[in-house]
């Protein structure tokens, strides 16, 4: 029962702090959105476009080496009778 109680502990504090990240592209975003001067605002874009960018090839980078390991894995299942002969 203490073991329930801790993991559930443990889960809302994950979620709340998940939840509570603000990233980068946030920061830039509401810097964009505050900005007063069309200037300010085309170098805070520029900036945040970089960063999308950025984030974008790594997910990309991500999604591609888990296709990789797909492809790697054998498609028929294990059989261990075939060892044993």
């Amino acid at each position: 029962m203490k073991i329930l109680f801790y993991s559930f502990g443990l889960f809302l504090l994950f979620v709340s702090v998940i939840e509570a990240q603000d990233t980068k592209v946030d920061i830039l975003l509401e810097k964009v959105q505050q900005s007063k001067t069309k200037e300010e605002k085309n170098i805070l874009i520029s900036e945040l476009k970089v960063e999308l960018a950025r984030i974008n090839k790594k997910a990309r980078d991500e999604s591609n080496a888990i296709i990789d390991a797909k492809k790697k894995l054998p498609s028929k299942p294990f059989n261990v009778q075939n060892i044993i002969k």
